[in-house]
């Protein structure tokens, strides 16, 4: 009941609170601030954890992953009570390191950029805690893929340019607006763009989509969920999306350009700063702006050429297989002192 209202608090925020989530967050991270919050936050977070630190206290672990900062500081609640004695690896997967995710307990925090490890020296973590490998990704991107089987088997024309358009899981801000805005460029450019929008859990999003667009001359395909992100990625010429942390490191993966059409304040922003003074990305600030940033990929492909060399310069699509053989099976075989079969334990935010 209590896990439940972590998330669905976030999403309210976000969605219909932004500058307030926004304001908290910066608040938050000022170091003053933060040291009067954080007793109450990590009594709020035992509080809500209870179940999995029961589950934990069960079992015993050799390495636990935290990639997280709620399962980072309940993993750092137990070592500091004494009963859990594995070894704690913090992932970060913002391009900002919050003081939420300074979990003191931990014994090596793994972050995306140079810039991030900074942060982290600067807020008290030692240099040798921290190792620069990047956000870890799922496996396929970075894969070969057949742009022309994909889309044929999507009843699309390989000849068109490929826009794929994202909401990430949950849709916040203009993703529908600017979905629409896209659509209509069919007008001012006809046969040459094509769109595959992703909606995420939002089912009601897609089949809005899919009524509104089912009449119009763009070709199109609505998704909810999917599984064959790398897929679409690598059928696509072109991403537009939302700055999340996850999406923004897939894209770079993939070497495709990004413009990205909303930035939740907070940690969303630092990705889309982070990726536009990089040169990676666009961030555009109106749907109409996002079309005609699509509209200028149509007429001159060419001068986006080095946004996917910046792409590919950023981008770090190997990070999930080297935290493990750099960071994970060293502390793993160290276990083996004392276990001949180390266990792991990886959380992300689901409690």
């Amino acid at each position: 009941m209590l896990a439940g209202l972590y998330p669905k608090t976030y999403y309210l925020l976000v969605r219909h609170f932004a500058p307030v989530w926004g304001w908290c967050f910066e608040w938050l991270d000022a170091r003053g601030v933060y040291a009067v919050v954080e007793p109450i936050r990590r009594t709020w977070n035992r509080l809500i954890g209870r179940p999995f630190l029961r589950w934990l206290k069960q079992e015993s672990f050799d390495v636990v992953v935290a990639t997280h900062f709620l399962p980072a500081d309940l993993f750092g609640v137990a070592k500091r009570k004494g009963w859990l004695t594995a070894r704690l690896i913090v992932v970060v997967t913002d391009l900002h390191s919050h003081r939420f995710w300074r979990a003191p307990e931990a014994d090596t925090f793994v972050v995306a950029t140079p810039e991030v490890a900074s942060e982290c020296r600067q807020r008290g973590i030692a240099p040798q805690r921290v190792q620069v490998i990047g956000i870890p990704i799922a496996k396929g991107f970075h894969l070969p893929v057949d742009r022309v089987e994909v889309l044929r088997r999507l009843s699309l024309d390989p000849q068109r340019l490929t826009v794929l358009v994202t909401s990430g899981s949950m849709t916040v801000g203009p993703f529908e607006t600017v979905v629409e805005a896209i659509a209509r460029l069919e007008h001012a450019v006809p046969g040459r763009i094509q769109l595959l929008v992703v909606c995420g859990e939002n089912r009601a999003a897609a089949n809005r989509l899919t009524r509104r667009l089912r009449n119009g001359k763009m070709p199109a395909r609505i998704f909810g969920f999917v599984d064959n992100m790398p897929e679409l990625m690598g059928a696509s010429d072109l991403v537009v999306a939302k700055a999340g942390g996850l999406t923004v490191m897939e894209t770079l993966s993939e070497g495709l350009p990004l413009i990205l059409y909303h930035a939740i304040p907070g940690q969303e922003r630092f990705n889309a700063q982070y990726v536009e003074r990089s040169g990676a990305a666009l961030w555009v600030h109106s749907p109409a702006e996002a079309a005609a940033a699509v509209r200028r990929y149509v007429d001159d492909p060419a001068t986006f050429a080095p946004m996917r060399e910046a792409a590919r310069r950023l981008s770090r699509p190997g990070a999930a297989d080297a935290i493990v053989s750099q960071v994970v099976r060293p502390m793993a075989t160290q276990s083996i002192v004392h276990s001949p079969w180390p266990r792991l334990c990886t959380m992300n935010s689901e409690l």
